[in-house]
């Protein structure tokens, strides 16, 4: 049974088994920002359990899952994966635990066949809550009495919790034995964590509401989660020594190697042979191959296939690299993977040619891979290409770094920049400094990078606290936007937090979150901000509102500057800022017409990675390969004007989801969008005709109804985010009268400093342009003519050894009186120096005319031995500073460095 059946059996057990089938849900979590990306699968169900939802008492899905925390042990081991299916069955208040239990034994001993006999099974031993004596009697009585002692105590990894309070309750865990072959020394069972006993199916009963006081209090309604590895389910039941010789994986392994095997060396193609037989058939696996030189190359075939699958599909959901948040994650495995790569001696971009792999193991059960099968090939090839030219280009950037060093230490910040920002292997940065004498902070480094993980593993998304909203919205109904239709409307106040997420019943001053039934604020999502606007009584303002916010996707809340006492359960008139809505509607329509016309220009394949919707701008970042030209600008910002002057309405309409497909709606990789839809439609005849159109889009924002009321769109300026991604800003509508009567005034002002008219700015800005360059060179020439004479230090045969001294200078100035003297004299090196403030510190450059063979290094090594200098550079080319004792000792150590030569 191959990894596609396992999949749909599991499914269909528990589907006869009255679990509806619910789909993954994205990478990307809907509605929860306090997670990087879905990690298990009951996330998609956390409404069920915080009792928000109640239309489903069961479930069951195969759940798309990222973890980012061992991202650096893949490959190490068979158990850590980035990318992984996890395959569960849910109970929200329905059957419980003997159910669960009996159904998983009865799943993986009948429906699959695995022997009983290499099954083991878990318990919580009791520790912060009691022995759980419920789960142990249920497993005697399923299983035979002589698999009674298969049964065994866990401790706290088998309890499992929320948090310090809120629900948690003990665990039941399914192990799979290997056989002896495969345990370590001093084996202690299941519990040992050797590659002999693999946790397969973890049961998590949710039976507890735990107190602030660490005290346990039964749930009304108890719950039911489970998860299993479909990668090491799928290992297994194919009978192989790891996931990644299953289904799931190889076909990515060979295909990486079929297409580079003239370039491998010969111990990488005896264990690709070994493992090939192995494959076809494992009882004929040679064992020995797993202690033999060749399956050292295991990791990085491993590596390679992880992040590669991984990559792939967080790509197809719309995740681009960046060096942030998920778009840093992104980059960081594509550039592990290709390292890897590298090592294995592949010296060109590879890895793009592999996602063909990907989709034969999941195009047919994930759709979007093969829908996105063109886009996830072309972001992997740009990134390889970029990561190349890193690495072709990283010695110049860390020069640069050594050149300006003074004390002989790249800290580990240094060095962590330059492994974030640009992807440079660690070992590279130690290796390249090295050879300059210069050593890497390794203590400092390792931190630098911890606190990076520390801020993936606490991601918060738009950096909004989220928890108390956890905790109280499920109070509420789902609240009512009427702000499609309407900017004023009356509703009800149902609830007061306070900002440290006290509910209250009256407020009478400083800042709250306000809870009402109906609301015409849009809440920011989508791109664009909330609306502002103020509360009203009678006629009287009785509250500003600053921001409105929907954590959780389905409740509004409205930060609020009290100016009077506010009550529960009262109504009050809720009122819009208009004029900023307009403003926010205009821009939010002109990234729906500027995302239309880069379509056009740049092709399909240019999509929409980010955007930001203010009353100030929009901002639209986009995917492409290329950078474009300010011609091809332009022409976006004729595209885009050219349907307001066309006079095209803008139609707004709720329709089934599907509708997308069948109509070519934009939609965004990976979002999660209701159903029915709303679609935005950019044409002349409305829905009547929806195929002929200028655009047409999956959104719930705000927006005009005719592009007139858009005026006209000024695009600000294109820049590069993150290589393969650009960010166009602009303005439209007031915002745009608004940005032209600042560039007047701002134009007046200029104009007046300098004393000339708007048309004469230009001619007069060169001018003086000219005259600074001018007096550039001149500071220079005085700074070279007013040196001391050049003091010349030579030996018989020998290069000799020019001493520059100028008054004052920074190292620009000594640079370039450094290039100047170098032209003066054969065969020679190049000291110049000035006093940096006193007259015990210097700033110098060491350097040599083009026919002397000898390397400045030498010279500066011989140098530091005698004199407190710290440099950095080139062979023939160094800078730096330092303290000196007097000028005559440094005089009479050059001298002496030249006779010893």
């Amino acid at each position: 049974m191959n990894s596609k059946e396992l999949r749909k059996e599991f499914l269909n057990f528990f589907n006869e088994h009255s679990h509806p089938v619910i789909p993954s849900s994205p990478l990307i979590p809907y509605g929860d920002p306090s997670l990087l990306f879905t990690s298990a699968g009951m996330v998609q169900f956390k409404p069920y359990y915080l009792g928000l939802k109640s239309d489903m008492k069961r479930a069951t899905s195969c759940q798309k899952c990222f973890r980012t925390t061992d991202i650096d042990n893949v490959g190490k081991t068979i158990r850590h994966l980035t990318f992984f299916e996890m395959l569960g069955n849910f109970s929200f208040g329905d059957y419980f635990k003997e159910e669960s239990l009996t159904w998983g034994y009865e799943f993986l001993t009948k429906r699959l066949s695995i022997d009983p006999n290499r099954l083991y099974f878990s318990i919580y031993k009791g520790g912060v809550a009691p022995r759980d004596e419920e789960a142990f009697n249920i497993w005697k009585k399923i299983l035979p009495s002589e698999l009674h002692s298969h049964i065994f105590e866990m401790g706290e990894d088998n309890f499992w919790s929320m948090g310090d309070t809120g629900p948690s309750g003990p665990c039941s865990e399914i192990y799979y034995d290997r056989g002896e072959e495969f345990s370590h020394d001093g084996c202690l069972g299941p519990s040992c964590g050797c590659d002999r006993y693999i946790e397969i199916w973890n049961h998590v009963f949710t039976q507890f509401d735990r107190q602030s006081d660490g005290s346990f209090k039964p749930l009304p309604k108890k719950n039911i989660d489970t998860g299993m590895g479909l990668e090491r389910l799928c290992f297994i039941v194919e009978n192989k020594f790891s996931p990644f010789e299953t289904s799931l994986f190889y076909p990515i392994i060979k295909e990486f190697i079929n297409k580079n095997f003239e370039i491998f060396d010969d111990r990488t193609k005896i264990y690709f042979e070994s493992v090939e037989k192995y494959v076809n058939n494992p009882d004929d696996f040679n064992k020995n191959i797993i202690n033999s030189d060749a399956f050292k190359i295991v990791p990085n075939l491993r590596i390679i296939s992880d992040h590669l699958r991984a990559s792939s599909f967080l790509i197809s959901e719309g995740i681009l690299p960046s060096n942030e948040g998920r778009g840093y994650i992104l980059r960081r495995l594509i550039r592990r993977a290709m390292r890897y790569s590298m090592l294995l001696g592949v010296k060109e971009p590879s890895l793009f040619k592999l996602v063909d792999s990907v989709e034969s193991i999941f195009g047919d059960v994930y759709p979007q891979i093969t829908e996105n099968k063109s886009q996830i090939k072309e972001v992997i090839r740009y990134e390889e290409e970029g990561f190349l030219s890193t690495l072709e280009n990283g010695e110049k950037y860390i020069d640069e770094l050594i050149s300006v060093n003074k004390c002989g230490v790249i800290s580990g910040a240094e060095a962590f920049k330059i492994y974030e920002t640009y992807g440079f292997p660690y070992e590279l940065i130690k290796e390249i400094a090295l050879k300059n004498n210069i050593r890497t902070d390794d203590e400092e480094f390792i931190k630098a990078r911890k606190n990076a993980q520390e801020v993936s593993r606490n991601w918060k998304g738009l950096e909004k606290d989220v928890s108390i909203f956890h905790r109280i919205n499920g109070r509420f109904p789902k609240t009512n936007f009427t702000g499609y239709e309407k900017i004023n409307d009356s509703s009800k106040l149902l609830s007061i937090i306070s900002l440290d997420g006290k509910e209250l019943d009256m407020a009478g001053d400083g800042e709250v979150w306000l809870v009402f039934e109906k609301t015409p604020f849009y809440a920011e999502s989508g791109g664009q901000v909330g609306d502002t606007g103020v509360i009203l009584e009678n006629g009287n303002i009785v509250a500003e509102i600053t921001d409105v916010q929907k954590p959780l996707g389905d409740v509004f809340y409205h930060r609020a500057i009290l100016k009077s006492p506010v009550s529960v359960k009262k109504t009050y008139y809720l009122s819009v800022n208009s004029y900023r809505r307009r403003k926010i509607e205009s821009n939010h329509t002109s990234v729906h017409i500027v995302n239309a016309a880069l379509k056009q220009i740049f092709g399909p394949n240019t999509v929409q990675a980010g955007s930001l919707v203010n009353d100030g701008k929009f901002r639209f970042d986009y995917t492409i390969s290329k950078t474009p030209t300010s011609d091809e600008i332009i022409e976006v910002e004729r595209i885009a004007n050219d349907a307001i002057i066309k006079g095209y309405k803008v139609y707004k309409e709720e329709r089934p989801l599907a509708d997308a497909k069948v109509l070519g709606a934009t939609v965004l990789p990976g979002e999660k969008y209701s159903d029915p839809a709303r679609f935005v439609l950019i044409n002349n005849d409305g829905f009547k005709n929806p195929k002929d159109r200028y655009s047409l889009e999956l959104c719930g924002g705000t927006h005009v109804s005719d592009l007139k009321d858009v005026f006209k769109i000024k695009i600000l300026k294109d820049s590069s985010v993150s290589r393969g991604v650009r960010r166009i800003e602009g303005v439209s509508g007031y915002s745009l009268i608004e940005y032209f009567e600042k560039r007047d005034m701002l134009i007046n002002k200029i104009s007046k400093e300098l004393e000339a008219g708007d048309d004469e700015i230009i001619e007069k800005i060169n001018r003086m342009k000219n005259e600074i360059k001018e007096l550039k060179v001149k500071m220079i020439n005085m700074s070279s003519s007013s040196a001391v004479s050049d003091e010349v230090f030579k030996s018989d045969g020998k290069p000799l050894l020019a001493m520059v001294k100028i008054p004052q200078g920074d190292l620009k100035i000594i640079r370039s009186i450094s290039d100047k003297k170098r032209k003066e004299y054969k065969n020679s090196f190049i000291f110049v120096y000035s006093f940096d403030g006193d007259l015990k510190k210097i700033n110098f450059v060491i350097s040599k005319t083009d026919d002397n063979h000898i390397s400045v290094k030498e010279i500066y090594d011989r140098i530091k031995k005698e004199i407190d200098l710290k440099a950095g550079g080139r062979d023939d080319f160094m800078q730096g500073g330092g303290n000196i004792e007097t000028e005559d000792r440094l005089k009479k150590v050059l001298s002496k460095i030249i006779a010893t030569l």
